[in-house]
This record gives C-alpha cells, structure tokens and sequence, in this order.
C-alpha cells in the first residue's frame, strides 16, 4: 500500500474538516501506513500552513505547493506529484484540482474516495461533474442525510457513511450557579457560518439573562463586525472573543461551557458539535437538513432552533433556568457521542475503506495526461478564487488587437 492525501493549507485555517484531516494523516503514519501528504497552500509562503507544524511533528512526509493561476494549473500540478509519489491510492479533500486530477487517475487505475464534508454546494457541483464511482472511486459522506441526498440524485450507488470522530475526555462540563457560559466555535464568516444570526442571538440572550454569558472561538473575517456588534450592545464584558486556539485550548473552553451555539445555513457533521457534546455541553442549534438531526435529539440531546435570533436566544435562556432539562441532556448528549462517533470507531471504518480501494489499485506510472483535461474553466462553481477565464480564441483576438493597434500608431507617426 502507499497512499496519498491531499488538502489544502493556510496560515491561519481553523475549519473541523483540516482538525479531521491531520488527525487520520499522523494516525495512518503511526500505524505504518506508507504515505505522503500534498498540500495546495493559499498564501505568499508555504512553509506558513497553519498544518504544517502538526503533520511533521507526527513524522508524515509533506510537499506543498502554491496555488497556480487557474484550475487546469493545479490539476496538472497534482498529476505531477501523484506521478513522482506513485501512490496505489488516493484521498483527495475539499479542493476541485485535487478531484479533476484523481477523476483522470482514477481511470487510469487509482481508487480514489469523494469524501462529501458537508451539504455545500460546490460538494454537490464536483459530485455531479465528476461522479466517483464512474471514475474509479467511491463516495464518502459524513452523514446519513448527505449520503440519501447523493443516492437520490443518483451520484452513486453505494456511498460508504463514515462520521467524524472525536475523543471522548474522561472530564465533563459541569453546571455553574453563578454563570451559564454560552459557546460558539469555528470560522467567524458570514456565509454558512451566519455570524451575524450568532451574535445577535448572543446579545439577545445576555439582555435577557443577567446568567448568560459568551465566549467566540475562533477567527475569520467576520471578527471585525463581530466585536462591533459586542460593543455597540454594551456587551464586552460578557461577550469575549479568544481568537484562534489549538486543539487543547478548545477543550479547556468547552470545559467552561454549559451551552454551544450554532446557527448555520449548511453543515455535514460538525466537528465542534461532536467534540463539545463529548464533554457534555448542551447544543442549542438550528435545525437545518444535514447531520445535525442524526446528533441533536429535541429535547433530548439538545435544543433545535429556527433561524430567528429572538427564539434561539429563547432556548439558551430555557437551558440556563432549567437544570434538570441541562443535566439530562448534557448526558444523553455525550453517551450518544460515545455511542457512534468515537474516534477510534471511526478511524477504524476509514481503515476499513483504505485497505478495500488499495486491493483494487491497478495504477500504473507515469499517468496518461490527456491532451484535453475536459476542465470546465468558464464554470464559477470550479473556479472560484481564480482569475475569470479566457478562452484561447479570445486570447488570440486580444493579441491580434494589440498587434494591429501597435501596427496602426506606426503608420500614423509615418
């Protein structure tokens, strides 16, 4: 077996698919699994990747590399290290090049997995244009929801359901009678993240429970507005922001905490959920389709909400006046966990789904690189974040007007 991972790294990613990721990369290596890691880097240096540190100190072999110019760029570029790394398998994350270029080696003999994070719908675009199971891979979902959505729309047969996994501390929050500490932690971005429906649901629990207060984990653009919106409700005091923190940091605060607060437009399974009910905090949290049904029983193992402010803050001011209702289901919340999304349980099943596409490897190098990659370049949902592409006849046109109007002022000074 030699298999290689890839992802994408920045100075300062936080997200719970990058907490996974690393996690499996140095429990794979320390188990002896023959692998390397391929890292596209978004940012000036690469040696900056905010993952960088974890991967190596865990021994796991690493190249990364710069973002290229446009999307065909970088599916050439990671054909380049799947042919210097000759890997049998594949486990591409997150990024479109990665899939373009494992969909043309997957062809070619190399069983590669399309793990679906979430309910976005770039996941959705990707699946759709590059179905893994006619490609030579298969598709892998967090969540039950996401893998009925992929069957009935008919990007595959037969997805495998693996849910993250999280460990499962011997300590445990606890109810405070001076204070109901209320959470939130991930990215501070407004799309999917809905910070603005975050805080204005903390500002309005504060205002209606002298108990309550927050703490904000995490960065992201949204930061600046925010502590903004904090201070202009007179709320600093009992509304902080940590910044971003490392794994044991995190859990230090979720110790604290008595309550999570989640208000997003779409989620797979998310890590920050699953890590505070394993210590038992309560997660007040919209009720959107995704996994988060699978994990948050109303009333049993947490509160669903809608997407209103005024009555998710409702809910937070319930569970910090309630403690009967807290304590039963801060424990049905953390037994679940333990139940079905330990981490070594789900470890074992992405052990399971690497051995059974190694044994179907026929990979052979150096890859066939087709003349034409078929790559959708004028397609939005492909490539994003590059500069809008340019069909070569337009480029020729463009040449060619340049070249007539240089040819036109040297006449006219004639």
């Amino acid at each position: 077996m030699k298999l290689a991972l890839a992802h994408y790294s920045s100075p300062t990613d936080i997200s719970g698919v990058t907490t996974w990721f690393q996690k499996l990369a140095v429990r794979l290596h320390s188990d002896g699994v023959n692998l390397a890691v391929y890292l596209h880097h978004f940012g000036e240096n690469p040696n900056e990747a905010s993952i960088l540190p974890f991967l190596k100190d865990g021994g796991v072999p690493v190249e990364v590399v710069a973002r290229r110019g446009s999307l065909r760029a970088d599916i050439l570029q990671t054909l380049g290290f799947l042919d210097r790394y000759r890997p049998t398998l594949f486990l591409p994350q997150c990024l479109n090049a990665h899939y373009f270029a494992a969909a043309i080696a997957g062809k070619q003999g190399v069983p590669w997995a399309l793990t679906m994070h979430s309910d976005d719908p770039d996941y959705w675009a990707i699946a759709e244009a590059r179905p893994p199971e006619s490609f030579g891979g298969k598709l892998v979902c967090v969540s039950e929801h996401i893998a009925d959505l992929a069957t009935r729309r008919r990007f595959a047969l037969d997805p495998i359901v693996i849910p993250y996994g999280v460990e499962i501390p011997d300590r445990k929050a606890a109810v405070n009678c001076r204070s109901f500490r209320v959470a939130y932690c991930g990215r501070l971005v407004e799309t999917q993240k809905r910070m603005s429906l975050v805080m204005a649901t903390l500002i309005e629990a504060c205002r209606s429970c002298s108990r309550i207060v927050a703490t904000v984990i995490g960065d992201g653009p949204s930061l600046t507005s925010c502590q903004q919106a904090v201070a202009m409700a007179g709320l600093a005091q009992r509304i902080t922001f940590t910044g971003r923190l490392g794994p044991q940091e995190v859990k230090n605060e979720l110790l604290t905490s008595q309550a999570i607060l989640l208000m997003s437009d779409f989620e797979g399974l998310p890590v920050a959920l699953l890590e505070a009910m394993a210590v038992g905090v309560v997660p007040v949290v919209r009720a959107i389709a995704s996994g988060i049904p699978e994990l948050v029983l109303h009333e049993r193992t947490g509160l669903l909400v809608d997407d209103q402010p005024v009555n998710a803050a409702s809910a937070l001011v319930r569970l910090a006046g309630d403690s009967r209702l807290w304590e039963c289901c801060s424990q049905a919340g953390r037994a679940l966990v333990l139940q079905r999304y330990s981490e070594e349980a789900c470890y074992q099943r992405w052990l399971s789904v690497v051995h059974e596409l190694d044994g179907r490897s026929t990979a052979r190098y150096p890859l066939r690189i087709p003349w034409r990659l078929a790559v959708p370049e004028g397609d939005r949902r492909f490539t994003a974040g590059y500069p809008p592409y340019r069909p070569p006849w337009l480029r020729v046109a463009v040449r060619l007007k340049n070249r007539l109007r240089m040819a036109a002022r040297v006449v006219l000074r004639k």
